[in-house]
C-alpha cells in the first residue's frame, strides 16, 4: 500500500477474510468499474467501513486538556494533525502533549508546531513517527446540505481508551462567517473529549472538526431544566484548505443569505443571556427560507425564557409537528406547561419524552418536579432516582431530591443529596442555600451561616444568601448582623417586603422602634395587604403608647386577615385602655372565638 493510499481504501482491506465484496455495494457497475477504480474514494454506504475510515485517521490528544484530532498530511516521519484550538490553547511552550495513534502508540509533540488557523477554533501540530499512518482524504463542504447524512468520531472523557463513532444528519451548512468558524451544525450524539474529532460526509472523506456539544441546562436548582436538541457545532474544512494553500484564514461571506446562514447565527447566540430576542429574529428569518425543528424549537426554547409561554407552546408543536420523535421538544413544552401552572400536562409531555428516549434523566427530573407541585412527593423521588441512575453525575437530580426530602422532613436526607449535589458541582450557590435552610430545621445555624456565606463567595449578587444569613443570624440573637445582612440584600433587590419586615424586626429586638416602623411601612408600600406588617406595626405603636395608630394598624390587620386572632386581641386591649371597654370586649371576645387563650382569660376577668 502506497504512502497516499485513501483512509477509506485502508479501511475496506480491513474487512474480514472471506466477506464478500459485493460491487454494486460500492456504486459499481461492469460498465463502470474501469473508470470508478481509478477515481478517488468511493462511495461507502456501510456505517462499519465509515467507522474503520474514522478510527484509522482520528487521535487522541492529551495535554493541559484531552480531545482528539485527525491526521491530515504526512511528510516523511512527520504527520500533521488537526485539532480544535480549545483543545490545545492552555498548552504552554515547552509544555508536554502527548498524541495517542490508532495503532495506540504515544508520540510527543514536537515543540513550538502547534498554530491556530486565524480566529477559528482550529489548530494544527505535528509529530514524527517511522511508523506509517492513514492522512484524511478531504471533501468538498459545498456539496454538503442539510439533512445528508455525517459523522463524528472522537475520543470521550468518560471512556478514553475507545474512540466513538456516531451517525447523524447536517442540521445546517453556512457559507456566512460564524464566531469561532462554528458553520456546521449536526445531531450526531457526542461528549465531551471529542472536540477535535473527525467530521466525514458519506464518502468517507473529511469536511470538518466537531467543535462544541450542546449541553443541556443544569445549573439552576430552582427551576426545571431546559433540554437541547442535541445539535452541535463544528467548522468546515474550507478554514483547513486555506491554511494549507497558504492563503489567510478569513470568512469570505460576511451576510446572512440563506436558511443555513440565519440558523447558524440563531444557534450562536443562544444560550446568551440577553440575546433571546436576537436568536428568536433569526430563526425566523431561517424559517421564511425552510421549515426546519431546530428554528422552531430556538424560537420556542427563547419565547419561553422571556414568560410568553403560550407563544412557546405553539412553536414548540410546530417543531414536533415535522419530527414527532424530538423528545426535548416535548421536554420544553413541558417545562412552558409548568410555567403556566399545568402540572398534568407538563409530566403528560415528559412521559412522551421518556418514551422516545428511556435514558432521559432530564425528562425524569422535570416530572418529578411536576410531581412535587402536586404534592406526589414519592412519586417525584422514584421519577429522579431513575435520573440518577441514568446520570450518577447529574447535580441537578441530587439537588431535586433533596428538596422532596426536604419537603418531607427528612432534612438530613435533604442535606445528604445537597453535599452529593456540591461535590459534583461547586459552585452552584442555590445548593448551598437549600443545605443552609436544611440545617437551620436542624437548629445548626452556625453550619447553615457558613453555607450563606459560601453562597454569598461564590455570587456576591445573591441577594436570598444574605437574607438567609441574616436569619440564621437573628436565630443566634446577632441582631446587628441580621440588620447589616438585610440591608445589604435590601441594596440588591430593593422590593424585597420581607427583606424589610425581618430588618424591622430586628431593629424591633434592639429597641429602634421608629426604625422599625419605618421598615414595616416600606414593606407596606411595597405590599399593602401585608398583614404581617400591619400587625408588627401596631405591636411596635403599643409599645410607644401611640394607641389610636395601634388600633388604626390592627384594624387594617384584620380587613385583611379576618382570622387573625392577636390582632382582635390587641385591638380590643388598645380601646380598652382608651376607655372604649365596650368595644374592647367585643374584639376580646372575637379573640376569644378564635382560639385565643389569653383573650378568653382576659375577658372572663374583666369583660363579664
Amino acid at each position: 500500500m502506497s504512502r497516499r493510499t485513501t483512509a477509506l481504501a485502508a479501511a475496506l482491506s480491513l474487512l474480514p477474510l472471506g466477506q464478500p465484496l459485493l460491487l454494486g455495494t460500492l456504486g459499481i457497475t461492469t460498465a463502470t468499474t474501469a473508470i470508478v477504480l481509478q477515481a478517488p474514494p468511493v462511495v461507502a454506504q456501510d456505517s462499519s467501513a465509515l467507522a474503520k475510515v474514522a478510527k484509522a485517521i482520528t487521535v487522541r490528544i492529551e495535554g493541559a486538556t484531552q480531545g482528539s484530532g485527525v491526521l491530515v498530511k504526512r511528510e516523511g516521519n512527520r504527520y500533521t494533525v488537526l485539532t480544535a484550538w480549545h483543545v490545545v490553547e492552555d498548552n504552554n511552550p515547552g509544555e508536554e502533549l502527548a498524541i495517542f495513534t490508532p495503532d495506540g502508540k504515544e508520540h510527543q509533540l514536537e515543540q513550538g508546531s502547534i498554530q491556530r488557523l486565524g480566529q477559528v477554533d482550529m489548530a494544527v501540530l505535528s509529530f514524527s513517527s517511522g511508523s506509517s499512518y492513514e492522512v484524511a482524504a478531504v471533501g468538498d463542504i459545498k456539496k454538503v446540505k442539510h439533512d445528508q447524512p455525517i459523522y463524528v468520531a472522537g475520543f470521550p472523557l468518560n471512556n478514553s481508551q475507545n474512540l466513538r463513532y456516531e451517525p447523524g444528519e447536517v442540521v445546517a451548512n453556512a457559507e456566512v462567517g460564524i464566531d469561532q468558524g462554528y458553520q456546521l451544525l449536526y445531531d450526531n450524539k457526542t461528549e465531551s473529549g471529542m472536540s477535535g474529532g473527525v467530521l466525514l460526509n458519506a464518502d468517507g472523506e473529511l469536511i470538518g472538526l466537531h467543535g462544541r456539544g450542546e449541553r443541556n441546562e443544569q445549573s439552576s436548582s430552582g427551576k426545571e431544566f431546559i433540554a437541547k436538541t442535541g445539535v452541535n457545532q463544528g467548522v468546515p474544512i474550507t478554514y483547513y484548505n486555506l491554511f494549507a494553500s497558504g492563503a489567510p484564514v478569513v470568512v469570505a461571506k460576511t451576510t446572512a443569505t440563506s436558511a443555513d446562514d440565519y440558523l447558524a447565527q440563531a444557534r450562536a447566540s443562544a444560550g446568551i443571556k440577553g440575546r433571546e430576542q436576537t436568536v428568536i429574529r433569526l430563526a425566523e428569518q431561517s424559517l421564511k427560507f425552510r421549515e426546519s425543528v431546530e428554528g422552531y424549537f430556538l424560537i420556542g426554547t427563547n419565547k419561553n425564557e422571556l414568560g410568553d409561554q403560550q407563544e412557546a407552546i405553539a412553536d414548540f408543536n410546530k417543531a414536533i409537528a415535522i419530527n414527532p420523535q424530538i423528545a426535548p421538544a416535548y421536554n420544553n413544552r413541558g417545562k412552558a406547561k409548568m410555567d403556566l401552572g399545568d402540572n398534568q400536562g407538563a409530566i403528560a409531555d415528559y412521559s412522551k419524552a421518556i418514551a422516545i428516549n428511556p435514558q432521559y434523566a432530564y425528562a425524569y427530573t422535570n416530572r418529578g418536579s411536576a410531581k412535587m407541585m402536586l404534592g406526589d412527593l414519592q412519586g417525584a423521588i422514584a421519577d429522579i432516582n431513575k435520573a440518577i441512575s441514568i446520570n450518577p453525575q447529574f447535580a441537578g437530580a441530587y439537588s431535586k431530591r433533596g428538596v422532596a426530602k426536604f419537603d418531607l422532613r427528612d432534612y438530613q436526607g435533604a442535606i445528604a443529596d445537597y453535599d452529593k449535589s456540591i461535590d459534583i458541582n461547586p459552585e452552584d450557590t442555590l445548593v448551598y442555600q437549600l443545605r443552609g435552610i436544611a440545617k437551620a430545621k436542624t437548629n445548626d445555624h452556625q453550619a447553615a451561616i457558613s453555607d450563606y456565606t459560601k453562597a454569598i463567595d461564590i455570587d456576591p449578587q445573591a441577594a436570598s444568601a444574605y437574607s438567609f444569613r441574616g436569619m440564621a443570624r437573628f436565630k443566634l440573637g446577632d441582631f446587628q448582623g441580621t440588620i447589616a445582612d438585610y440591608s445589604k440584600s435590601l441594596e440588591i433587590n430593593p422590593q424585597n417586603k420581607f427583606g424589610y419586615y425581618n430588618r424591622g424586626m430586628a431593629k424591633k429586638k434592639l429597641k429602634d422602634y421608629q426604625g422599625a416602623i419605618a421598615d414595616y411601612t416600606k414593606a407596606i408600600e411595597i405590599d399593602p395587604q401585608y398583614a404581617d406588617a400591619h400587625y408588627q406595626s401596631g405591636l411596635v405603636n403599643f409599645v410607644l403608647k401611640d394607641y389610636l395608630e395601634a388600633i388604626d394598624n390592627f384594624s387594617k390587620t384584620i380587613e385583611i386577615d379576618p382570622r387573625n386572632a392577636g390582632a382582635y386581641e390587641f385591638r380590643g386591649m388598645m380601646k380598652w385602655v382608651s376607655g372604649n371597654r365596650q368595644a374592647g370586649c367585643l374584639d376580646i371576645k372575637k379573640a376569644s372565638l378564635l382560639g385565643k387563650e389569653s383573650a378568653t382569660s382576659f375577658f372572663n376577668k374583666s369583660c363579664r
